[in-house]
């Protein structure tokens, strides 16, 4: 009798434990920057100084088996969208602006960064390539930061679609690879989405994309 309720306290113990951990885990993250408040900056660092890395003429990466690119007509422009570019993925509830330049500490605080010298929807002649923070910053609404940050990234799947709307024309991209590394393994893609792991780590999640319309 005497071990049979040590055995259901040690299992109430552990089953508490197991509650707390799950109410806390999603929360961590902010938790974590309120302790640190200086890693939303340090990761902004991170997440361009994998542009350096990116800058890899397309000719010299190492490329991945992928579907052959095609030349796609322009889709129509349909004056009921939006004329901010802006990027949706339904999926994970994104849908912010697509944000241009070289300043990328103060542009990712405003959400999506494109980064440049690299591909637009209306040129695929390099792939478009989009970063942007995975928790964001304390500053951050939770509202805002569903909409404009990537931290649904990693439940991106092979099949899913993503959506960007370019000079109010409606482009429509495939998910075809995902990957975690440090670096963009091949530019093949017409469409690459980055982010970063965890808060302190170098890993990254990256998401390729073709053009489907």
């Amino acid at each position: 009798m005497r071990l049979r309720k040590k055995t259901f306290a040690t299992l109430g113990v552990l089953l508490w434990v197991v509650a707390a951990v799950s109410t806390l885990l999603p929360s961590w993250p902010h938790l974590y920057y309120r302790l640190f408040p200086q890693t939303s900056d340090t990761l902004a660092s991170t997440i361009a100084s994998t542009v350096n890395q990116v800058n890899t003429p397309p000719q010299m990466a190492t490329p991945i088996s992928t579907p052959e690119i095609k030349e796609i007509p322009l889709p129509d422009i349909d004056p009921s969208l939006p004329k901010d570019n802006g990027l949706l993925i339904d999926k994970i509830g994104v849908k912010g602006l697509i944000h241009e330049g070289t300043d990328w500490e103060n542009i990712l605080k405003l959400g999506v960064w494109r980064v440049p010298n690299f591909g637009t929807p209306e040129d695929n002649s390099l792939p478009i390539i989009l970063a942007a923070h995975r928790w964001g910053y304390l500053s951050w609404s939770a509202a805002f930061r569903k909409l404009n940050s990537f931290i649904d990234l990693p439940k991106l799947v092979v099949g899913d679609t993503i959506k960007i709307i370019w000079g109010q024309r409606p482009y429509e991209y495939k998910v075809y690879s995902v990957q975690t590394g440090t670096k963009i393994t091949e530019y093949n893609a017409n469409l690459i989405l980055y982010t970063c792991q965890l808060w302190n780590s170098p890993v990254r999640f990256f998401v390729y994309a073709n053009r489907v319309n």
